[in-house]
């Protein structure tokens, strides 16, 4: 399932603060990630276990997405952390024109 980027996007006017639009694009990038999670619940197969011969509903893929997210957050360690803020600084650096 493909998400329509269009329909999440709040219309944020031009006299916006820099604060605000990064808030705003925060905010669309841990939805999409969620969304993407929620659809790799759906669609999980391995040989023990088909999400599809459950038939698993989107209810349930969504609730078991925010307790995978609640999982992970609460195994959050310095390693962990470190690790991604190292990622994400790289990957901003490498679009800043």
């Amino acid at each position: 399932m493909r998400h329509d980027r269009a329909e999440h996007l709040a219309a944020i006017p031009y006299g916006s603060s820099l604060e605000e639009i990064q808030e705003g694009v925060s905010a669309e990038a841990v939805s999409y990630a969620a969304g993407l999670l929620v659809e790799a619940v759906r669609t999980y197969e391995s040989a023990a276990v088909s999400a599809r011969k459950q038939n698993l509903s989107l209810t349930e893929a969504q609730m078991i997405a925010a307790n995978l997210i609640a999982k992970a957050s609460a195994r959050l360690d310095d390693k962990t952390i470190i690790e991604q803020i190292d990622r994400v600084r790289k990957s901003i650096r490498e679009v800043k024109p």
